[in-house]
């Protein structure tokens, strides 16, 4: 009976003596952690930043866009099939009626934005700077080569990615603040078009800010007057 109240008191005062340890080491790392140097808080501060900057336009050195990476993963707006622009359109154009070899000949435009700017429109209505949306195009094809789909259109091949960009300090030199560019298959970087190419356009006919709202649903359904 002595021999076990003995091994019942180590056990006690092992566990007691553990759990001292424990506690102890848990406040070690809690002086560690509140004690980091500037250095490493200046880095975890650049790091929270470069996060919250991750969707940004990024340039090369002569100010050409680099091709956004990763867009398909951010927030997809819309989609058409076969829109085309009328240069000189006037406000009550009525559009011609689609026709379906029209349509096969046609391109599908997946429409995505940076994730940034989507939160400011749906809470405030207006596009922020550096929003960038992404227009990702391929050719409206029809069958496959297992023959299920009897009839309907898919997007096929891609055939090139243009991107809007909202940069008011564009590092171009242009003082517009909205710029269009195209990105071919392959192509990394690309040059802004000359703003009568495309901004003067959206300018006037675009439904806010130079942005086909009227296009894309998801904004469309977000819109404050």
């Amino acid at each position: 009976m002595n021999h076990l109240r003995y091994v019942r008191f180590r056990c006690r005062r092992f566990l007691v003596v553990a759990l001292l340890l424990a506690a102890t080491a848990l406040c070690v790392h809690g002086v560690q952690s509140e004690e980091r140097s500037p250095q490493e808080k200046s880095k975890s501060v650049e790091e929270g930043d470069k996060a919250a900057r991750r969707h940004d336009p990024e340039y090369t050195d002569s100010g050409e866009l680099k091709l956004p990476s990763g867009f398909q993963t951010w927030v997809f707006v819309g989609s058409n099939l076969g829109l085309e622009y009328r240069e000189d359109a006037p406000q009550d154009a009525t559009a011609r009626k689609n026709r379906d070899d029209k349509l096969k000949a046609a391109n599908f435009h997946n429409v995505y934005i940076n994730p940034e700017a989507f939160d400011h429109f749906v809470k405030t209505g207006k596009f922020p700077d550096k929003t960038v949306l992404v227009l990702d195009v391929y050719k409206a094809e029809e069958g496959e080569p297992r023959s299920v789909v009897s009839q309907g259109l898919f997007p096929g091949k891609q055939k090139e990615i243009a991107v809007a960009v909202k940069n008011s300090t564009r590092p171009d030199g242009s003082q517009t603040d909205w710029a269009y560019y195209d990105f071919p298959p392959g192509q990394k970087t690309a040059k802004a078009f000359p703003d009568k190419a495309c901004h003067d356009c959206h300018l006037q006919h675009a439904d806010r800010d130079n942005v086909w709202v009227q296009f894309y649903p998801t904004l469309r359904a977000r819109k404050t007057p």
